[in-house]
C-alpha cells in the first residue's frame, strides 16, 4: 500500500480541522464552556477543569515521550509544548501547596486518559490528531483566554494561568507554522487518514464528557 506525502494529498492538518469541525463545534459550546467564554463560570469550577486536565496532559506528554523515536510520530515530541508542570503551577495558586490532594478520579477523565494508552500501545500514529487537538488551539488563542480567566478572576499578573503561557516558544506564529509542518510530513495513508479524523472525534467528544461532567458537579446548565 502506497503512503501518501503532504505534496500528493490536501495537508492532514486541513483534512483534521475540516474532518472534526462538528464534534469541535459541540466541545465549545458545553454549558461549562459556554460559561467559562461569557466570564461566568465559578473559579472553583475553572480550578476542576485543571485538575482533570493534569491527568490528561500528563498522560499525552509520557505518551509523546515514549513514542519520540517512533518513524512516524516521533517528531511531534517537543518539550517546549509540555503544559503538565505549567498546570501544577496553576494548582498550586488555586489550591495552595497540598495542591495534589485535590486529584481525584473522573470517569470521563479516565476514559480520555485510557484512551491515550490505547493509543501510545496499540497504534503510535493516533497521538496526531491528540496532540494536534490539545496544543493548536491554545497556542493560537491561549493569551486571549489568560487574559478573560485573569480577568474573571482577578488575577494578580500571570498568577493562576501559567498554562496559557508558552514560555519556551518565542514566536507562536513561526512555531505553528513548523508544527503544522511536522504535522503535515507524518507518512500516511488514505486508510489512515480516515482513522486519524475518528480519532480526532474521539477527542473531542472525550473532551466534552469531561466539561458535561464538570457542568454536572457544578450545576451548570
Amino acid at each position: 500500500m502506497e503512503t501518501n506525502t503532504a505534496q500528493e494529498r490536501n495537508p492532514l492538518s486541513k483534512l483534521l480541522y475540516h474532518g472534526t469541525s462538528e464534534a469541535h463545534r459541540i466541545a465549545e459550546n458545553t454549558p461549562y464552556m459556554l460559561a467559562l467564554f461569557q466570564g461566568k463560570l465559578a473559579k472553583d469550577a475553572y480550578a476542576a477543569w485543571l485538575v482533570r486536565f493534569h491527568a490528561v496532559y500528563s498522560e499525552l506528554e509520557q505518551t509523546a515521550e515514549a513514542l519520540r523515536a517512533d518513524p512516524s510520530v516521533g517528531s511531534l515530541w517537543l518539550p517546549q509544548l509540555n503544559r503538565t508542570e505549567a498546570i501544577e503551577r496553576d494548582l498550586a495558586y488555586f489550591y495552595g501547596p497540598d495542591w495534589r490532594d485535590s486529584l481525584r478520579i473522573s470517569p470521563a477523565t479516565d476514559a480520555y486518559v485510557a484512551r491515550l494508552r490505547r493509543v501510545r500501545d496499540e497504534w503510535p500514529l493516533g497521538l496526531v490528531p491528540h496532540h494536534w487537538i490539545r496544543y493548536a488551539g491554545y497556542l493560537h488563542g491561549g493569551a486571549t483566554l489568560a487574559k478573560l480567566l485573569s480577568t474573571t478572576y482577578d488575577l494578580p499578573d500571570g498568577a493562576g494561568v501559567t498554562f496559557y503561557d508558552f514560555a519556551e516558544i518565542e514566536d507562536n506564529h513561526a512555531f505553528i507554522a513548523g508544527y503544522h509542518a511536522r504535522m503535515n510530513a507524518v507518512p500516511v495513508t488514505a486508510e489512515d487518514i480516515e482513522s486519524l479524523v475518528e480519532e480526532g472525534n474521539h477527542a473531542f467528544r472525550g473532551n466534552t464528557a469531561i466539561t458535561v461532567e464538570l457542568g454536572e458537579e457544578f450545576g451548570i446548565s
